[in-house]
């Protein structure tokens, strides 16, 4: 397989199972608020485990820290909502809410459950959100790449997010402006590594 799918596919293979990394030791500076570790999300309940972290394949943390770089020199930092997620949460999910296009079906598995996707927004360098056209995990068109309502801040921030993000090699997600995945990601495996694992 040619491309970044295939050296991420050739890292895990090499590397006898799931290579995943803490972004944290990638990106420094990396705001990590990772919502389905609370109750803070569109479920209204908690379901990763104590100790979950922002874990990625090699390939998709260096591609956040590039992204990180130039948004450093805009005067943004990162903040990452969700990450790597296992299997077995997205069952859980599935059966809380088992809607194709909202959830991922755990027996296709989504980019999430490879490692190689991140939902992320802007902070200041403070750690402050800014504005964007929708609060995450809000599933209505105001969070779609193509809305053209909202403030001009929102779309610029917007903007400024996935260009930093295109750049830096990732895919967005036309539904939802704060989802970005590798290319060619969904021939990659489907993992089930607990978070505590790496």
């Amino acid at each position: 397989m040619a491309g970044p799918a295939g050296v991420a596919l050739g890292l895990w293979l090499a590397a006898g199972g799931a290579p995943l990394v803490d972004a944290t030791e990638v990106v420094k500076d990396l705001v990590v608020d990772l919502r389905y570790a609370t109750a803070d999300n569109f479920l209204k309940r908690k379901v990763y485990p104590d100790g979950a972290r922002c874990l990625l394949l090699p390939e998709a943390a260096e591609r956040l820290a590039k992204a990180a770089e130039a948004l450093r020199e805009q005067g943004y930092r990162l903040k990452v909502y969700d990450c790597y997620r296992p299997r077995a949460v997205q069952w859980e999910m599935w059966k809380l809410f088992p809607k194709p296009g909202y959830v991922a079906d755990p027996k296709k598995g989504s980019n999430h459950n490879r490692g190689a996707a991140v939902d992320l927004t802007l902070v200041t360098p403070e750690g402050e959100e800014v504005e964007m056209p929708t609060p995450f995990d809000s599933f209505e068109k105001a969070a779609h790449h193509g809305y053209t309502g909202g403030t001009e801040a929102s779309r610029k921030h917007r903007e400024v997010l996935r260009e930093a993000m295109e750049e830096a090699g990732f895919k967005k997600n036309r539904m939802e402006w704060w989802h970005y995945s590798l290319p060619g990601a969904t021939r990659l495996p489907v993992l089930d590594v607990p978070f505590s694992s790496t």
